[in-house]
């Protein structure tokens, strides 16, 4: 960052802290006032290419969306071109268009000459001149808070927007700016400080308020200061929401409008395993919010063809994207139309826009991000919207009365039919009741349980029994009665040493359960009283079991399938809980270890192909923020079926699971945690197979210091077992 911006930068921060301390924001972060969303609500960012016939299938997918907001980038080279092309045909487009004039990003840098104001004052002459019939407003900026991307610096931004500024005023069109993007709000306070001592002030507000690096909709922005404090300041997207429009009161501008926000497959994917039905979800959740709270007038998402972004891929692959970002400057829609593929992001959209924009919102029932009820009131029906967290789940009787849930109408968050539903998850829900039937909810809506979730095809079932409580995962009710009735918690009990798979700290047995196959059944038979006192406020083994297992899965890493968790309800002890999970038919990497002592080759496969592909999973495991804290030879399993091959975790209470800085080198003593225990039982060959590998798939070499902790945890171990012996002796 060059010293002016940065210079630029302290100075509005310094402005907006004083705006900041001075403001009342604290009484209007919440949606609480109710208030009609607008019909034009939604928008889209549009592109199209050299062949026409793309211009068609776009205006026909914003007629099927049923848009009524339309944003284009246009620039010096877009006169003559695709983009031109398509703008003329939405002269009679039933909506509002927002066209984003910039500057090339190559021409950006010499803006400020007398040459290069001269060849951007001939561009606005000729692109109002050309498009006089189009109803369009102006937007000027495009992430200007970032000069890399866009080349343009503060001093030339106000250039082109001083003589833009003229241009729409002579031609009464509206003016709309400066397009910051992520959550930096001083960067908007301080140009709308310089542009009011101009007399320059936009007629709306663009900011993006790019939700994508919180990861989902709903959590405390964690960029903010301080990372590992999100509490500190709670900036969730109603608290930031809210603040911008704070912004635009004190200026006196009208409305507010965010001109680009997306989730990113890529990114997405880092973290969740299924990303095009996860971003999906959040589509609903990103614009349910927004319409609650009210603050912005418009609200667009972004490319609607993009393989990346898009509401619709065009199947161009992750190396090949554009390389300046499409928050920028959406350049075109690139591919065929037979390779465009429409996402499920699409629907969720579609749906969305055909019922939420001109109701009325009436209330958030929640005071808490984990969860929300959103509740709407459109021709003579009451809505609501509800949802958790990502892996989150709430048992859905515990907040609605269920003469209530008998009388609504149930969709999915894709406009699907769906029967009424035993749980609210990250999956929104849309329920529909006459207005004569108005829903009382019994509480206020909160997560009571510390139950995490992988949200996969199949329910989730809540215990409602007197004594005990607990999930369980099946394909129905009637899968979900049976597996009750032959595993209910009452009906369990440790079996004997002989019958056990296990019994140490943990009995581990396994039972057959008709429609379930055969399972495995883990229940703790001692805890030392420290881990019981040090644990007092945590969830229970089998939860956490349920919990590490769930995450696991959610991020695409093979683990034994859990089926249900029971507690104890007032339980002291931390000993009447079970986590029961299906049966792994495989082998551990204690009977690897065993069988590599005197074989070169496993089932056909060599050493080598197994260890570096083992480098390969845990590699994935690790880059996706999950740590296994209990990484032994024997919680992880290879199935082998004709010579192809997968592995699998068990034992899974330990696992932590982070969402941020996943870099080799600051989670690196998680990973060698991991991988210290993994290889313990195997020689310095097996080692060295999956050490380079595991090093190599992260541009990393291998060092003296990484061989050192290996040796460290050998010598601790052996001095473990040598402790054990001598207690075995004298006890």
């Amino acid at each position: 960052m060059k010293l002016s911006h940065l210079y630029i930068n302290l100075k509005y921060f310094t402005q907006f802290l004083l705006f900041y301390a001075r403001s009342d924001l604290r009484h209007i972060e919440r949606a609480d006032v109710p208030h009609v969303v607008p019909e034009n609500f939604i928008g889209v960012n549009i592109a199209s290419n050299k062949n026409e016939d793309t211009d068609e299938y776009i205006l026909d997918k914003i007629q099927d969306l049923g848009l009524k907001n339309l944003r284009i980038y246009f620039t010096y080279e877009d006169l003559n071109n695709h983009k031109a092309r398509l703008l003329k045909k939405l002269k009679h487009f039933n909506g509002s268009i927002i066209v984003n004039l910039s500057p090339p990003p190559k021409d950006a840098g010499d803006i400020s000459s007398e040459h290069g104001m001269m060849a951007w004052k001939n561009f606005i002459n000729k692109f109002f001149n050309d498009f006089k019939e189009i109803p369009f407003a102006v937007e000027i900026g495009s992430t200007i808070n970032r000069p890399s991307w866009t080349k343009l610096s503060f001093k030339s931004f106000f250039m082109i927007w001083a003589s833009t500024y003229s241009m729409c005023r002579i031609h009464k069109r509206s003016i709309i700016g400066p397009n910051v993007t992520d959550f930096e709000p001083f960067i908007n306070f301080g140009i709308y400080r310089y542009l009011q001592s101009k007399h320059q002030l936009p007629d709306e507000i663009s900011n993006n308020l790019f939700m994508e690096r919180t990861i989902e909709p709903e959590p405390y922005d964690r960029r903010i200061f301080l990372r590992k404090y999100p509490m500190l300041f709670k900036f969730d997207i109603y608290k930031k929401s809210a603040l911008y429009k704070l912004i635009a009161n004190h200026f006196n501008i009208k409305s507010l409008i965010s001109p680009c926000a997306f989730w990113s497959k890529k990114r997405v994917h880092r973290l969740i395993n299924q990303p095009n039905l996860q971003r999906s979800k959040y589509v609903t959740r990103y614009f349910a919010l927004l319409a609650a709270k009210g603050d912005f007038a418009k609200v667009f998402w972004g490319p609607l063809i993009c393989g990346r972004e898009g509401l619709i891929s065009n199947s161009i692959k992750e190396p090949n994207y554009p390389n300046l970002e499409q928050v920028t400057y959406y350049k075109e829609a690139r591919g065929k139309i037979a390779d465009f593929n429409i996402k499920k992001m699409y629907y969720a959209l579609r749906f969305f826009n055909a019922t939420i924009p001109g109701a009325k919102f009436i209330k958030d029932y929640s005071h808490d991000t984990n969860i929300h009820i959103l509740e709407f009131e459109k021709s003579n029906q009451i809505i609501h919207i509800l949802w958790t967290q990502n892996s989150l789940i709430q048992d859905i009787q515990l907040l609605y009365h269920l003469n209530d849930l008998r009388n609504g109408q149930y969709k999915d968050h894709l406009g699907n039919e769906i029967e009424t539903p035993n749980a609210i998850t990250e999956n929104p829900i849309y329920i529909y009741w006459n207005k004569s039937h108005q829903p009382n909810l019994i509480q206020a809506p909160k997560i009571s349980n510390n139950y995490f979730i992988n949200h996969d095809p199949q329910h989730y079932f809540f215990l409602h029994d007197a004594e005990w409580e607990g999930l369980i995962k099946a394909k129905n009710k009637n899968a979900m009665h049976s597996f009750l009735k032959a595993c209910h918690p009452s009906k369990l009990s440790s079996p004997d040493k002989k019958d056990s798979l296990r019994l140490s700290r943990n009995a581990v047995w396994s039972l057959d359960i008709p429609n379930f196959g055969k399972v495995v059944i883990k229940k703790p038979a001692h805890i030392y009283p420290h881990k019981l006192y040090l644990d007092r406020h945590r969830p229970n083994k089998s939860v956490r079991a349920w919990n590490g297992a769930n995450a696991l899965l959610a991020k695409g890493i093979n683990t034994a399938s859990p089926i249900a968790v029971f507690s104890k309800k007032n339980d002291k002890t931390g000993l009447e809980n079970y986590y029961i999970c299906s049966y792994s038919n495989a082998y551990n990497f204690n009977e690897l270890a065993m069988h590599f002592r005197s074989e070169n080759t496993f089932k056909g496969l060599s050493k080598r192909h197994i260890f570096e592909h083992c480098a390969q999973f845990i590699n994935d495991m690790h880059g996706r923020g999950l740590f296994f804290n209990d990484l032994s030879a024997g919680n992880i399993f290879i199935k082998i079926n004709d010579n192809h091959f997968d592995f699998e975790l068990i034992d899974t209470g330990r696992v932590k699971n982070y969402f941020s800085n996943l870099s080799f080198q600051s989670r690196k003593r998680q990973r060698m945690k991991d991988i210290v225990r993994l290889l313990n039982k195997f020689d310095w060959e097996t080692r060295n197979i999956f050490l380079k590998y595991y090093f190599q798939l992260n541009n990393k070499s291998l060092s003296l210091l990484d061989k050192l902790s290996l040796i460290n945890y050998d010598v601790f171990v052996e001095i473990k077992r040598f402790r054990k012996k001598i207690q075995k002796k004298l006890s």
